[in-house]
């Protein structure tokens, strides 16, 4: 795919308790990974043209066990050929802690066959929090919830954490993770926070992992998990604070017509249709990756019939390989588009989302919302779309407040400029830069805006 700057909403010593013991503790294969394409290989001279590009390992994690270092390429899990993400999900889903595992790779053009029991997923902790982990259970899913109370808080405020577009884990096990920080920040503040996993994530027992969902099987996650919530004697249901970051800013007011929450907090999301959104983001957000209007504009000759036909015409990932434009274009995507992906998800959950009338869903919301741009958030684009949320809300019976989070990303870290962002995105360095340098501001103002809510 051509176009290499495209970052959408994206982009985490205390008691534990299992609260059930039916979801057992999902294996950790402990990598980050991309599916190999013909330019990757090229670029760091494979000899092997199919697989799975390891870009990080984790310490004291499966694969680090088996000896997988960075830029190695996996071929083969328990004797199954993998070529994308999705091949290597499909084989692990149904691993658990424990079981039996065996990876064929390519280490400097090495060929490596090795097995190990797989490591299970690190415990969620908080050092002035108590986690429980429950189950959220519907047809065909029983998705892992995990709630943190504060100690020695009885009937405490609660903050529904509505996550992103992606199929990551909510879970935060590592204490440099800036979406733990935030957590953290909340649990110290004296209020409970709430998640739940999306299908097939995590500890999540699905019969369709979270990769192969549309945007409405994704609502009605969120939607059970609510309802979960709603359930839970440990908190004050009467105060309920949902945060919706980047897409979860489209599933927050969707889910107040089943109780109004005491207030709404968005960050990083938007207020206009999926459609429009993408027009810009193909439009605006290449010039902050040094690209020419020129070239933009030669782009965007296919960028914009692309997005009609994806998203208006709903063609599938095959019919459009079968136009030559297409095929040329987003070469580097062909393996993904023939298994309907595109950019992490299937083909139904960017379609299905197209479908939504994002604003007119935050003109039935009547409650308090704090819509929240970060001075450097480049997924997000400008700040137009949270001003647009606050006015839309206020035109229509709520309280909308307006506010940008000085220094501040689309991942609640902070950067010095938005050219600065853009730099540790394009040469690989975000990951370490955020480690150390959490937006501590995003966590004052979420926490302050709150307290004056809570009665």
């Amino acid at each position: 795919m051509k176009i290499k700057y495209l970052y959408i909403l994206i982009v985490l010593v205390a008691s534990t308790t299992l609260q059930s013991q039916t979801l057992k503790r999902k294996g950790m294969l402990g990598i980050m990974m991309q599916t190999l394409t013909d330019s990757i290989a090229m670029q760091h001279n494979f000899k092997v043209k199919t697989g799975v590009h390891i870009t990080a390992v984790m310490p004291n994690s499966t694969f680090a066990n088996l000896g997988v270092k960075q830029d190695d390429v996996l071929t083969k899990l328990n004797g199954s050929s993998v070529r994308t993400i999705q091949d290597v999900l499909a084989i692990t889903s149904e691993l658990y802690e424990g079981d039996h595992i065996e990876a064929e790779f390519y280490s400097g053009n090495s060929k490596k066959i090795k097995s190990t029991a797989l490591f299970g997923r690190p415990i969620e902790t908080f050092e002035n929090g108590d986690v429980t982990y429950g189950e959220v259970v519907y047809k065909g899913n029983v998705l892992r919830s995990i709630l943190v109370t504060p100690k020695h808080k009885i009937k405490a405020p609660v903050v529904y954490f509505l996550q992103g577009y992606t199929c990551g884990t909510v879970e935060t096990t590592t204490d440099d993770n800036p979406a733990k920080k935030l957590i953290s920040d909340w649990v110290n503040a004296g209020f409970a926070v709430y998640r739940v996993e999306k299908p097939g994530v995590g500890d999540s027992k699905s019969s369709k992992h979270c990769m192969q969902i549309s945007f409405d099987e994704e609502l009605t996650a969120f939607k059970e998990g609510y309802k979960d919530l709603l359930k839970q004697e440990t908190i004050d249901t009467d105060n309920i604070f949902m945060f919706g970051h980047s897409m979860g800013g489209v599933i927050a007011p969707l889910l107040n017509d089943m109780k109004s929450p005491r207030g709404i907090l968005t960050y990083g999301s938007i207020a206009q249709n999926w459609y429009d959104y993408m027009v810009d983001l193909y439009t605006i957000q290449p010039k902050h990756f040094g690209v020419s209007d020129s070239q933009i504009k030669e782009d965007n000759k296919v960028n914009l019939k692309f997005n009609e036909d994806f998203l208006i015409n709903k063609l599938s990932g095959s019919e459009i390989l079968e136009n030559e434009a297409y095929a040329n274009f987003f070469r580097d995507n062909e393996v993904n588009f023939r298994q309907n992906q595109y950019i992490g998800r299937h083909f139904d959950f960017w379609q299905s989302l197209a479908d939504v009338n994002i604003p007119e869903a935050w003109t039935k919301v009547k409650t308090n919302v704090l819509a929240m741009y970060g001075e450097f958030d480049i997924q997000a684009i400008s700040p137009k779309s949270a001003e647009k949320i606050a006015d839309i809300v206020n035109k229509n019976g709520g309280k909308g407040e307006f506010i940008v989070v000085k220094k501040a990303d689309h991942g609640f870290v902070n950067f010095d400029s938005m050219q600065h962002n853009a730099e540790t995105l394009g040469n690989g360095t975000y990951m370490t830069h955020a480690r150390d340098n959490y937006s501590v501001a995003l966590g004052k103002e979420s926490i302050k805006w709150m307290k004056a809510k809570v009665k």
